[in-house]
């Protein structure tokens, strides 16, 4: 097999890489995106004021409990889901600069 061949080779292997890489950032910058959502959801719910006010008050102090512990549960995922899609934005940004070192190789061959 030719270096040029070789070359070609590899390229297409990066190329892969390099898609398989994309597409793992875009999906996990989709679900950081459906968590901040799920968050600033959060923020325009509200409990009905049509209940006699010793029940509403309770339900206001039980919805305020829910939402305070939803929210900690979903800032402690989109801290997860953050670093998770930094990671992917460092290996995809890797992938696609091989691909790019590759493809200019070939250009010049």
């Amino acid at each position: 097999m030719s270096d040029l061949a070789r070359l070609q080779k590899l390229k297409q292997i990066a190329d892969l890489i390099r898609d398989r890489d994309l597409a793992h950032l875009k999906r996990v910058q989709d679900h950081k995106m459906g968590t901040e959502a799920l968050l600033r959801a959060l923020d325009q719910t509200q409990t009905s004021s049509n209940l006699v006010l010793a029940t509403n008050g309770q339900v206001i102090e039980r919805y305020g409990l829910w939402t305070t512990n939803r929210r900690i549960a979903l800032n402690q995922q989109l801290a997860r889901e953050t670093a998770a899609c930094m990671s992917a934005h460092e290996t995809a940004r890797t992938a696609f600069g091989r691909a790019e070192v590759l493809k200019s190789l070939l250009v010049r061959k």
